[in-house]
C-alpha cells in the first residue's frame, strides 16, 4: 500500500474535493461586498447593459468600457437575470468556471497518468492562495482560465493521440478564451504548444495542428462576430482602446502605477501556490526529471518516446515558465497575471506530492501564515500611529469588528492541527497536508477575505444603499470606487462637485468641499454638496 492510498478512492476525491470547491469558490461570494476597482467595474458596466438596452458594448458610468471583450459581461448579465442584482449574481459565473477547471484537470489528469495525482492536482487548483482569491471575483480571469486550460489540455492531447479531434476543441476553447480577454487567450496556447512541439521534435505536426481549416472556421465563427459588431458600433475608438491601450500600451509600459521588477513574478509564484510551495521547491531540484535534451531536436541521435509523465512535466514547465517570463518582461504587472501559468506548474508539482518526505519543508510554510495572521491584530495595535496613508489607518479604527473570536478560534485551531502533523509521523506528508490544505483555504476564503472585504468595502456599500434611496445624482471625489454605483443603483456623474450632488470621498479630503456628512465609517463620507 502506498503512503497516499487512503486517497486512492474516487468516492473520497469526490468528497474531500467538492468541500474544496465549496470553500474556495462559492463561501461568501454572495456576502462579501463587491472589491474595487475591477469588481466594480466590471459588474457596473453589467447593470449599464440593462439600463442602455445594448449588449454590444459595455460601458462604465456611461463612458465606453474597452478594457475586456464582452463574454464575461454577457454571462454576469444571465446570472443576473436570474438570481437579480446582487454580489452572488455577479460572481457565480467565476464560481462556476473555477469549479469546471478543477473537475477539467483532475479528469485529464485522470486519463494520462493516474487518479491519485490528477486528486492532488485538482485539490491544489481548489485550494491554493491565487486560484481561491481570483477564481470566483467577478472579473474574467476565472472564465479565461477555464479556457485557456481547456485548450491546452487538448493541445497535449493531440500530441498524445494525433487526434484532430482535439485540435478543434483547442480552437474552440481559444475562441471562447478570445472572447473573454482578448489575445492572451490565442497566445499563450499557441507560443506555448509551439515551444512543446518543437522540445519534442515534432514541429511539422504543430504546423498542420494549427492550419487545420476546421479549427479555423470554428475559431472565426465563435470569436469574430462580435468584434466585427463592436468594430461597427465603435469604430476606431474601439481599435484604440482594446487592442492598443489595453493590450499592447498595458504590456510595453505600466498602466494604473502596476509596475514591478524581475522579482515580482517569481515571488508571486511562491507565494500563489501555498499551501504547497513546499512541493513548489522539490519540483524546481527536480526540473531535469522533464529530460530536456531527450528529444530528436536536441539529442544527438534519435531518442525513444518520452514516457507520459515525463512529457507532462515537460509541458507545464513549458506552460509555466512561458507565461512568467513573457509577463516578466511586461511593463503592467498584477499578481493575477501569473495565474494563467499556474495549472501548468500544478501539474508538475502535483506529480511530486505523493512522495514528499520532509515535513519541515511542507508544513513550515502553514505554521509561519497561520502564525502571522494570529499576530496580526496585535501588530496593528502596535503600529497603528505609523500606518500610512491616513485613510488606511481611518479604515483599520473599525478593525474590532473583524477581529473577533471569528478571527483567533480557527486560526488557533488550525495551528494547532499544523503543529500536530509536524510531530505525528505516523502519517505521509501527503496525506497530512490534504486537511491542512481545506484549513488553509478555511483561513483565506472564510476568515480574511471576508474580513478584508468588511474593512475595506463594507462601508462603500453602505453608503451606496443610503445613497440608491436619496434624490439627486452621485459621484466620487478623490478616489476611485464603481462598486458604489452599484450598491447606488445610479450611473456616478463625471466631473467637479455641483450643489445637490451625493458625493462619495475619503474623509481626510471631506473639508476640501462645503457639504453635509449623511455617512461616515471605515475612513469613508458620503456628502451632500450645499
Amino acid at each position: 500500500m502506498t503512503p497516499t492510498a487512503v486517497f486512492s478512492s474516487s468516492r473520497v476525491h469526490l468528497v474531500v474535493l467538492a468541500l474544496a470547491v465549496f470553500i474556495g469558490f462559492f463561501s461568501g461570494i454572495g456576502s462579501m461586498p463587491l472589491f474595487d476597482l475591477d469588481e466594480g467595474a466590471f459588474t457596473t458596466a453589467t447593470r449599464e447593459m440593462f439600463l442602455r438596452h445594448d449588449f454590444i458594448t459595455p460601458y462604465l458610468n456611461a463612458v465606453p468600457r474597452f478594457d475586456k471583450p464582452i463574454l464575461i459581461y454577457w454571462l454576469q448579465a444571465a446570472s443576473a437575470l436570474v438570481f437579480g442584482f446582487n454580489e452572488f449574481a455577479f460572481r457565480l459565473p467565476s464560481a462556476l468556471a473555477s469549479t469546471a477547471s478543477v473537475w477539467l484537470i483532475y479528469r485529464f489528469m485522470a486519463g494520462v497518468i493516474s487518479r491519485e495525482l490528477a486528486f492532488f492536482a485538482a485539490l491544489i487548483a481548489a485550494t491554493g492562495l491565487m486560484s481561491t482569491v481570483v477564481g470566483k471575483a467577478a472579473i474574467a480571469d476565472a472564465v479565461l482560465m477555464l479556457f485557456l486550460t481547456a485548450s491546452l489540455f487538448a493541445v497535449f492531447r493531440h500530441w498524445q493521440t494525433d487526434r484532430a479531434a482535439y485540435i478543434r476543441w483547442a480552437y474552440v476553447a481559444m475562441a471562447l478564451g478570445f472572447l473573454t480577454k482578448g489575445p492572451v487567450a490565442v497566445v499563450i496556447p499557441g507560443a506555448v504548444s509551439f515551444l512543446f512541439y518543437l522540445s519534442t521534435g515534432q514541429l511539422s505536426r504543430w504546423w498542420r495542428a494549427i492550419l487545420d481549416w476546421r479549427g479555423l472556421l470554428w475559431f472565426a465563427a465563435l470569436a469574430l462576430p462580435w468584434y466585427v459588431l463592436e468594430y461597427l458600433h465603435q469604430g476606431q475608438a474601439f481599435i484604440d482602446g482594446f487592442f492598443l491601450k489595453n493590450n499592447v500600451n498595458r504590456f510595453s509600459a505600466p498602466m494604473e502605477g502596476h509596475s514591478g521588477g524581475f522579482w515580482f513574478y517569481p515571488m508571486t509564484a511562491v507565494l500563489g501556490i501555498l499551501p504547497f510551495t513546499g512541493a513548489l521547491f522539490v519540483a524546481l531540484r527536480h526540473i531535469g526529471d522533464a529530460q530536456w535534451r531527450q528529444s530528436t531536436v536536441f539529442a544527438q541521435a534519435a531518442q525513444p518516446p518520452l514516457p507520459t509523465l515525463t512529457a507532462l512535466r515537460r509541458f507545464g514547465w513549458l506552460w509555466f515558465g512561458f507565461v512568467l517570463v513573457i509577463f516578466s518582461f511586461s511593463g503592467t504587472k498584477l499578481p493575477h497575471y501569473l495565474n494563467y501559468g499556474m495549472v501548468g506548474l500544478t501539474l508538475v508539482v502535483a506529480s511530486y506530492l505523493p512522495a514528499v518526505k520532509n515535513r519541515w519543508l511542507h508544513l513550515l510554510p502553514l505554521l509561519v501564515f497561520w502564525a502571522i495572521l494570529l499576530a496580526l491584530p496585535s501588530l496593528v495595535d502596535v503600529y497603528f500611529s505609523q500606518i500610512k496613508p491616513l485613510y488606511v489607518q481611518q479604515m483599520l479604527d473599525d478593525r474590532a469588528r473583524v477581529f473577533g473570536w471569528s478571527w483567533y478560534l480557527p486560526l488557533t485551531l488550525f495551528l494547532l492541527m499544523g503543529l500536530w502533523a509536524l510531530i505525528d509521523r505516523r502519517r505521509a506528508v501527503a496525506v497530512s497536508l490534504v486537511p491542512l490544505a481545506l484549513a488553509f483555504s478555511w483561513s483565506v476564503n472564510v476568515v480574511v477575505l471576508p474580513a478584508v472585504a468588511e474593512l475595506q468595502q463594507g462601508p462603500i456599500r453602505t453608503a451606496g444603499l443610503i445613497a440608491r434611496d436619496l434624490p439627486g445624482p452621485a459621484m466620487m471625489y478623490r478616489m476611485n470606487t464603481p462598486s458604489f454605483g452599484v450598491y447606488a443603483e445610479k450611473i456616478l456623474r463625471r466631473g467637479s462637485p455641483e450643489p445637490g450632488d451625493l458625493v462619495l470621498t475619503r474623509a481626510v479630503y471631506a473639508a476640501e468641499l462645503h457639504a453635509t456628512v449623511l455617512f461616515s465609517q471605515g475612513g469613508v463620507v458620503l456628502l451632500r454638496i450645499q
